[in-house]
């Protein structure tokens, strides 16, 4: 058994009872529901649900699998936040059944075959935004595809990242009439943090008084979202000649746990690197101090959760960690909205990442290659050319919050008489064609 899944099915069991307590808003506003597997997928929501809010006023719940999830609550303001209840009919027919949410959004890939059926079953209209099908995805093969097929075939609307993604969900039994290509609207939010970041008085302003200066002649890169595989990798890259005293880097693990923290802290020291902890850097400041007892090449290890997008803005350049293993790659938007170019592994099914490298602005670099790569950006000239191009990635793709939310605004529409006795043929949902 997994590590820590008795204590996961325990919560979501009780997640239930937990939603079905709240009752939904006390001031009769309509309910809309949104569910997202983990930080990244809830994120990219926030620029098409704030719009959705903007256009017609609701309540908001979110749910999510992984409790990473909770970081993006900020970004969405909800009215009510919990983990998903376990994806069986008799959880989800009493939450669906209490609450009765008008609209159910899905974020990205975490379309769940219970709580598609038990909307069905309630008459209540689905949604899947940002909708990406990564390359070898699990769902792409024929087994799974017949198994799926009926789930995606019910969701009332489907907004496609990518034409690639959009013909891949017709393949998993996506309706025609039901798919739209309205962009990843992660792209909105990852300029939106940085900006605001980058902005007099923003959040980069307020690292770079508490991280250790440059070192001379050097630069700052952050890694984030790392595993044990990709700090290694790193750590080694950075132990030649000039480089170990050019480079500070800052490595935001993706789980940082205390455990973890101790032993990226150990591992530095043990390359030879001295370290320093981000909790420690920001007590001295608040004490009236200043980093200056720490080496500039020291490696700062950042043990906060939920500002990996501000730090960015501070740094000269980025690593963005799971492409070196089997984890999958994170989120490379956010170092590319800050303006610095973007290193990662070569593991990776994501086409945000394949276009920061086709532009120039990023490189996914085997462990073998990391140290010419980051001997070459040292060159701020080069640097900077790299910044500029995936920043221009970034904002090529933005966009897509405002048609999210006219999808969303479509599906609710429509989906309004929604109980089983309006539906049309096949058990789908009919009603009046959505507004002009």
């Amino acid at each position: 058994m997994r590590p820590g899944l008795g204590r996961e099915i325990a919560v979501r069991q009780a997640a239930a009872d937990r939603l079905c307590a709240w009752g939904g808003p006390a001031d009769g506003r309509p309910l809309v529901w949104l569910h997202g597997a983990s930080a990244g997928e809830l994120l990219g929501a926030a620029p098409a649900l704030r719009e959705l809010a903007a256009r017609r006023p609701h309540a908001l719940l979110v749910t999510y699998f992984s409790p990473s999830g909770r970081t993006a609550l900020p970004h969405l303001g909800p009215d009510f936040a919990s983990p998903a209840p376990l994806d069986t009919a008799s959880h989800l027919d009493r939450v669906l059944g209490t609450l009765r949410p008008e609209l159910l959004v899905f974020a990205k890939l975490d379309v769940w075959p219970g709580m598609v059926a038990a909307a069905d079953r309630a008459g209540v209209p689905t949604a899947l935004i940002n909708a990406v099908v990564r390359d070898g995805s699990r769902r792409s093969g024929v087994v799974a595809r017949r198994l799926f097929r009926p789930v995606y075939a019910s969701l009332d609307g489907v907004g496609a990242a990518t034409e690639i993604d959009a013909r891949r969900l017709r393949r998993l039994g996506v309706r025609r009439e039901a798919l739209s290509l309205t962009g990843d609207a992660a792209f909105d939010l990852a300029l939106a943090r940085a900006d605001a970041a980058l902005a007099e008085d923003g959040e980069r302003e307020r690292f770079e008084a508490i991280l250790p200066p440059r070192p001379p002649s050097g630069a700052r890169l952050v890694a984030g979202s790392t595993w044990p595989r990709d700090e290694m990798a790193l750590l080694d890259a950075l132990r030649g000649g000039g480089m170990a005293i050019r480079w500070q880097p800052v490595l935001a693990p993706h789980r940082p746990t205390e455990s973890r923290v101790r032993e990226l802290l150990g591992l530095c020291r043990s390359r030879g690197r001295p370290a320093a902890r981000w909790s420690d850097l920001v007590r001295t400041a608040v004490e009236g101090g200043r980093a200056g007892d720490v080496p500039a090449h020291a490696a700062v290890v950042f043990d906060e959760m939920g500002r990996l997008a501000e730090l960015y803005t501070a740094a000269d350049a980025a690593y963005v960690g799971g492409g070196l293993g089997s984890g999958g790659l994170h989120n490379v938007l956010e170092p590319a909205a800050a303006g610095i170019p973007v290193l990662f592994g070569p593991r990776h099914a994501r086409g945000d990442a394949a276009a920061l490298e086709r532009a120039g602005g990023g490189s996914a670099c085997p462990a073998s290659r990391l140290e010419s790569r980051l001997a070459a950006w040292l060159d701020p000239t080069a640097r900077r050319a790299a910044g500029i191009r995936a920043r221009g990635v970034v904002e090529a793709g933005a966009g897509a919050g405002a048609a999210g939310a006219t999808l969303l605004v479509s599906v609710w529409e429509r989906g309004r008489p929604g109980p089983p006795s309006a539906r049309g043929p096949e058990g789908r949902r009919s009603g009046p064609a959505p507004p002009a």
